[in-house]
């Protein structure tokens, strides 16, 4: 872990001034977007994480683990960038996300309830907003298809870890039909996202394989989602494996884009 958090700050040195405008190597951008949608990521996992914790029958306080894990990686990861970075683009918004770490950090302290759900699904997508400004400075001289594959995967991550969210949000409030709009669009998306993966002409059978396994998990959950039947350990479960799968289709994406 040491020499993986050591090889970021190299690579965010060399690219510390203006990120798009450097002489850095397409395959340099290409893992400071990755890790930059894995911020994404996390924003989204907190907030599930945290309607989850403690007050459902999630197995085995997965949940409750997760959040934990997703508070401490969510703060390395700005620690890292905020550090590495000379840029005062990117310094202000790091400035941003680290405030965001500490709303994050007293919010999951709160009990569970309208107003406090409405505060967190607020701040997770001010984060996601945040972070996307970053990931576009980098995508600014890049070809769409070098990294059009990765970022869906990276996105199906967070649509994945969204459902999850915002059904446990309407389970909270059940009249709100802003969230049950949610519900069908991010359902959509994920669905019309996997599509083209699955479709994908450039996919390694590895990648096959793993899309395929996802496709699996979707296929048996994605009706109780549908239906709003509120089976939090389905829905949690569901949506952490998925989420994994494609972190993992994520990473070998990115591993062709570097060859």
């Amino acid at each position: 872990m040491k020499t993986f958090y050591m090889s970021l700050i190299i690579i965010f040195f060399i690219t510390s001034s203006a990120f798009a405008k450097t002489g850095t190597s397409n395959a340099k951008k290409l893992e400071l977007i990755n890790i930059v949608n894995q911020q994404e990521i996390l924003s989204q996992r907190i907030t599930k994480a945290y309607l989850y914790a403690k007050k459902t029958n999630v197995s085995a306080g997965n949940a409750d683990r997760q959040l934990k894990s997703a508070l401490k990686n969510f703060y390395d990861t700005y620690s890292k960038i905020n550090t590495s970075t000379k840029s005062t683009q990117i310094k202000t918004i790091m400035s941003f996300i680290k405030k965001s770490s500490n709303e994050f950090n007293n919010l999951v302290k709160q009990p569970h309830s309208k107003k406090n759900t409405e505060e967190i699904l607020k701040l997770s997508e001010r984060v996601l907003a945040k972070s996307k400004e970053v990931s576009t400075l980098l995508k600014k001289d890049l070809n769409k298809s070098i990294y059009e594959a990765m970022e869906k995967s990276n996105q199906q991550q967070i649509l994945a870890e969204k459902i999850a969210t915002y059904c446990k949000a309407l389970q909270l409030n059940k009249n709100d039909e802003a969230l049950k709009k949610k519900i069908q669009v991010t359902i959509k998306k994920f669905a019309t996202n996997h599509k083209k993966l699955m479709e994908n002409k450039q996919n390694s059978k590895m990648i096959s394989k793993k899309l395929k396994e996802v496709d699996s998990i979707w296929k048996s959950a994605y009706p109780i989602y549908e239906d709003k039947r509120f089976i939090n350990s389905i829905v949690f479960n569901s949506t952490t494996r998925i989420s994994k799968k494609m972190k993992e289709i994520s990473t070998l994406y990115m591993a062709m884009k570097k060859q």
